[in-house]
């Protein structure tokens, strides 16, 4: 019994230490029912909700990729752009990933576009891990819900931003999603390698355990 304790109290120390230092993102998910902790700009014409729901241009129903709520920005007129973004500090081999979808409510030519993109301080973009626009979709296409991340290849702090543009025309209106965004630091080997030792130690007594009995 106190082999199994103290084996059991061995992983919750590696544990509590991998958990020790994390990125610093607020409401990634928008759990808030708003935009806390997001720095928010919008054009005329444009907005920026939190939502529990959207029904696409071809009758898509999109909802929460986790909890309850997720992000919906529109634009409006040429060349505008409604964004959201937030400064986050991320270590090296440190990762910020979410969801984003794209419901294209133009056509050809009129390229209408959203993306996901990384500043670094100085505000320089050095990375778009997620991009969507009317040429990928289809005309007024209903994007799926997509997958991206990000690693920082550098210690220090960056700027997250999600976005929506209108291209060329003032008449039709795109809409940008996004969800589930989170950013933690990746786990070390060492922290894996004790934490496999830890659980290979309590199969081991399980199995002690089971042939005694």
């Amino acid at each position: 019994m106190k082999k199994l304790l103290s084996v059991f109290a061995a992983i919750v120390l590696v544990l509590g230490m991998a958990g020790v230092a994390k990125a610093t993102l607020v409401n990634g998910g928008f759990e808030t029912g708003d935009f806390t902790g997001w720095t928010v700009s919008i054009p005329p014409g444009g907005s920026a909700q939190v939502v529990t729901s959207h029904t696409g241009d071809q009758g898509t129903n999109y909802t929460p990729v986790e909890g309850s709520y997720f992000a919906l920005l529109k634009t409006d007129g040429p060349g505008s752009y409604t964004t959201i973004s937030q400064v986050i500090h991320l270590e090296a081999g440190w990762w910020v990933e979410g969801y984003a979808a794209f419901d294209a409510r133009d056509y050809q030519p009129y390229n209408d576009k959203a993306y996901v993109k990384i500043y670094d301080s100085s505000g320089t973009s050095i990375a778009t891990p997620w991009y969507s626009d009317v040429n990928q979709v289809g005309d007024y296409g209903d994007g799926p819900w997509t997958y991206w991340s990000w690693t920082a290849t550098a210690s220090g702090d960056y700027i997250l931003k999600f976005g929506v543009a209108n291209a060329m025309d003032h008449d039709h209106d795109s809409y940008a999603l996004f969800d589930a965004t989170a950013a933690a630091p990746v786990p070390e080997p060492a922290t894996m390698l004790l934490l496999g030792s830890g659980l290979i130690g309590l199969a081991g007594i399980g199995r002690k355990k089971f042939k005694k009995s």
